[in-house]
């Protein structure tokens, strides 16, 4: 097998093995190196992986690297020295309705090849691509020895995975869950134990300027997840209610995501489902629904002053309450999956059981009548993130693993 030789500040040459024949590089300061994420979908499309898909590339580019996103995103967010390249057969909206699986699966891979190989790209690095098609993922385990690249994969999740057949991953240059309960997860279901690397957050972007339950007269609570039925919005809408009815005073912000990847179409009936809930519980007053831009999400984290996360199903890992952490903010979050390894319960915030309003209401009530304790978590939740969740530490350390696998 060829080598490619990277040097190093000293001068040094590290040498590290390639799948393409003949092709030897040396990466230096005027050289970068050049990396290519692929996920279905991108901002404006609101979801946990969509948002760090975005923050990576931005922080890889600030590492020097030559950055591609390859996205089903029909109208991507545009990311400031990021190339973002449209592959409309990575759009879920037209894998939901396919031709016939090898005339898809071939086109795919057509136009995989022309986006990797007129970018030579050295890196490709796929964000769920177990998930919904296994196209994309045969795709690039076809041409990876063909291109020369060399390819690492994200689990941000562990069901369902469609390469259960074929898993292709197994042989790739670097496999990584997101969290312990996802890499339980791959090796209770798929029998395959990525590599643990958790997710970062971009700790200067989301930095505070207003200390939390400050200069205002009505607190503000933030749930900023997507409207579908497992991220539990109905818990947070019911403890405002109880809330109300206790004598506390406060306002409800609840994301609108109308761009989400919908797979099982259950956006519009479950948004109705808590309008209805909304009124029914006499709130509509101080219930608000904000459309918030990808890039804009640290101004609403700094509107708010407390931050619910109450996921009624199993969160794989769950961002929100590292931005909200890294703001400075208290959270309250469920024992669900992912969130029991970022937030500290009774240090940064406070975990409850899954789908009950009245502990989400008594942890939120306890943070509104205690002002003092509410600032002392968000304190101490941007300490933590800073230590343990820094996105650009987390980039600086995959882009170390891509150059020595």
């Amino acid at each position: 097998m060829p080598h490619i030789a990277f040097k190093k500040r000293n001068g040094q040459k590290k040498v590290l093995d390639s799948g393409r024949a003949g092709d030897a590089l040396v990466m230096s300061s005027r050289k970068q190196l050049r990396v290519g994420l692929i996920h279905w979908a991108m901002p404006p499309t609101t979801g946990g992986v969509e948002s760090h898909v975005a923050d990576l590339a931005l922080a890889l580019t600030e590492l020097g690297c030559a950055v591609t996103v390859l996205t089903g995103e029909a109208s991507p967010a545009p990311l400031r020295g990021v190339e973002i390249n449209h592959v409309p057969l990575l759009n879920l909206d037209v894998l939901r309705n396919p031709r016939p699986a090898p005339d898809i699966e071939t086109a795919q891979m057509q136009a995989l090849r022309e986006a990797i190989a007129a970018r030579r790209l050295q890196i490709v690095h796929g964000h769920n691509l177990h998930h919904f098609f296994a196209g994309p993922a045969l795709a690039l385990n076809e041409l990876r020895p063909q291109l020369g690249f060399r390819l690492h994969h994200t689990f941000h999740e562990t069901w369902p995975d469609v390469l259960h057949q074929r898993p292709v991953y197994r042989r790739w240059d670097g496999n990584y869950a997101v969290s312990r309960w996802v890499q339980d997860g791959c090796s209770r279901h798929i029998g395959f134990t990525p590599q643990f690397r958790p997710l970062g957050v971009d700790v200067q972007r989301f930095r505070a300027h207003r200390p939390t339950m400050a200069d205002r007269d009505v607190f503000v609570i933030l749930h900023p997840a997507r409207v579908l039925p497992w991220k539990g919005v109905h818990v947070s809408v019911a403890m405002l209610g109880l809330l109300r009815r206790r004598g506390i005073a406060a306002r409800l912000i609840i994301t609108d995501t109308q761009r989400i990847i919908d797979w099982n179409e259950e956006l519009i009936s479950y948004r109705e489902k808590i309008l209805e809930l909304v009124c029914r519980e006499r709130i509509a007053h101080i219930v608000e629904f904000r459309s918030v831009p990808y890039g804009d999400m640290h101004r609403l984290y700094e509107e708010a002053d407390i931050v619910v996360y109450p996921t009624v199903g199993d969160e794989p890992y769950g961002l929100v309450p590292l931005e909200a952490m890294s703001m400075g903010r208290p959270i309250v979050g469920s024992r669900s999956g992912g969130i029991t390894e970022t937030i500290l319960d009774g240090e940064t915030g406070f975990l409850v059981e899954r789908n009950n309003p009245v502990a989400l209401a008594d942890c939120v009530a306890r943070l509104l009548r205690d002002p003092p304790l509410a600032r002392r978590m968000g304190r101490a939740g941007r300490r933590h993130v800073m230590a343990n969740f820094n996105g650009q530490e987390y980039a600086r350390r995959l882009l170390e693993c891509y150059l020595s696998n």
